[in-house]
């Protein structure tokens, strides 16, 4: 639901009327259609996220009461990427949009995103469309998995050892191949 304007509608199918669709509008968040539209692409950046953030999503969890078991932080987070065109019209539209619900940024210094950090950061706000989250799977460590129920070690096994033969006959000091 990240994407502009997106929404959720139900009643769109005659036959499933409880049915829910997300709806999302193709021009306001630069989705290019197929031909035949049977697919449609949007571009999105993945970014990796810090140790700050991923230190507070764990301390936010714990603070909650929230168990723990197997918790792993956001890796990533995704955002919808804008072509260079689209993005240039949206900076346009959200900087005459913020500019006329901020009366005290008028002024010709103040309409301008260069001098004027404020506008330049809502701005760049305005036309950032945030996705989620994503989490990279880790595999856990063969000291953290558990064996299973009942197993138990055999008495007197022992691990695979190398033999001692070695696997190539050492070869001539004349022959002339190079391995």
């Amino acid at each position: 639901m990240g994407f502009k304007g997106a929404k959720v509608f139900s009643n769109l199918d005659a036959q499933h009327p409880e049915q829910l669709y997300v709806c999302i509008p193709v021009a306001w968040n630069d989705i290019q259609l197929a031909q035949d539209g049977k697919y449609a692409n949007a571009r999105v950046f993945m970014a990796e996220t810090n140790d700050k953030f991923r230190q507070a999503c764990i301390q936010r969890k714990q603070q909650s009461g929230d168990d723990m078991t197997g918790y792993m932080p956001p890796s990533h987070q995704l955002e919808v990427s804008f072509s260079p065109e689209f993005r240039q019209r949206a900076l346009a539209a959200a900087c005459k949009r913020l500019i006329s619900e901020h009366p005290e940024w008028t002024g010709p210094d103040l309409e301008d995103p260069e001098h004027n950090t404020d506008l330049r950061n809502a701005m760049y706000d305005a036309v950032r469309c945030r996705l989620g989250s994503m989490y990279c799977h880790q595999r856990q460590s063969s000291s953290q998995q558990a064996a299973p129920a009942g197993a138990t070690a055999a008495s007197g096994a022992q691990g695979w050892q190398p033999g001692s033969e070695q696997p190539f006959p050492p070869q001539d000091q004349n022959d002339d191949l190079p391995f």
